[in-house]
Formats: C-alpha cells, sequence, structure tokens
C-alpha cells in the first residue's frame, strides 16, 4: 500500500469520526433542554423535601424517646429519605452530563 493510500484510509477515518462526532452532539443537544429542565425542577422541589425530611426526622426523634409516634410516620420518613436520596442522585447524573454537553459544546468553537 502506498504512503497515498494510507492517507486516503486515515482521511475516511477521521470524516466518519468526525459525523459520529456530529451526531453524538446532535444527541446530546437535544437532550440538554429536557436535563436543564429536570434539574431546575429537582431544584425547586428540593427545599420542600428537606422540610419534609426534617419533619419527619423530628416525629422519628419524638418517637425513638417514647412520644408515641405511629409507625406510620416511621415509614413516610423513611419514604422521604429514599426519595430525597434518588432526587439527589438525579441531580448530580443531570449535571454531570449538562458538563459533558457544555465540554463537547466548548470543543466545537
Amino acid at each position: 500500500m502506498d504512503t497515498f493510500s494510507l492517507l486516503e484510509d486515515k482521511v475516511r477515518k477521521a470524516a466518519a469520526l468526525v459525523r459520529e462526532l456530529k451526531q453524538r452532539n446532535q444527541t446530546l443537544e437535544r437532550e440538554l433542554p429536557e436535563a436543564r429542565k429536570r434539574s431546575q425542577r429537582l431544584e425547586e422541589e428540593l427545599p420542600e423535601l428537606r422540610s419534609k425530611v426534617q419533619d419527619l426526622q423530628k416525629a422519628l426523634q419524638a418517637a425513638e424517646k417514647g412520644a408515641g409516634t405511629s409507625s406510620e410516620d416511621v415509614k413516610k420518613l423513611s419514604a422521604a429519605e429514599q426519595e430525597l436520596k434518588v432526587l439527589r442522585h438525579e441531580r448530580e447524573e443531570i449535571r454531570v452530563r449538562i458538563a459533558r454537553l457544555i465540554e463537547v459544546l466548548d470543543g466545537l468553537e
């Protein structure tokens, strides 16, 4: 194989890679608005969930002290803590994805 053929092959591979990266970029750009909306929604819900968790933690502490709090309150606390954990995880995933999108977009300049 001569050097010109090698060069042609490398150019074809580079062009295929550029096409693939453009497709990935377009996909990420389409996902970005939804990810931002979801992140904003999660950020808006977070204070309310924190408040619920604090209330439920207080109820749990009262239950542990024998103040007569029902097992239902304990279940609510557990569910709220789990929901908060899931939302934090989702928010972190969205932040990572947005950071990747920004890196890709910055790389296009």
